[in-house]
Formats: structure tokens, sequence, C-alpha cells
């Protein structure tokens, strides 16, 4: 067997690692580290799709539509 073939397949465990997009790190309260993950960039992308939806759907809080 190749053993070179084995370091080429990745691990399906990368698919879930947790990485910083964008990072502040700010001297106030101590030491602040505020940063931007992916899945908080997935997180807030579903909450503005699902907002968006249901603000487009409202039906302007009528409960029966008219013309």
């Amino acid at each position: 067997m190749n053993n070179n073939l084995m370091f080429t397949i990745a691990s399906p465990l990368d698919q879930f690692e947790v990485t910083n997009l964008i990072g502040i790190n700010a001297p106030i309260l101590g030491y602040l580290n505020l940063s931007l993950t992916n899945l908080g960039l997935y997180t807030i992308l579903v909450l503005f799709t699902i907002v968006g939806l249901h603000t487009y759907g409202d039906n302007e809080v009528k409960l029966i539509p008219n013309n």
C-alpha cells in the first residue's frame, strides 16, 4: 500500500473545524477578545434569512388578505 496516499486524504472531521474569520483584541475591561468564526457567520446568515422571510410574508398584519 502506498503510504503517501494516506496523507493526502483529509479527515472527515475537518469539515467541523471552527476557524476565526475576524478578530478584535482590545484592552478594554482587562483584555477583551472578540472574534467572528465561521459558525457565527453561518448563524447570522440563517437568522437574517429567517427574519427576512417572516417580514416578507407577514401580510401586513392582516388576518384575511384583501385586494
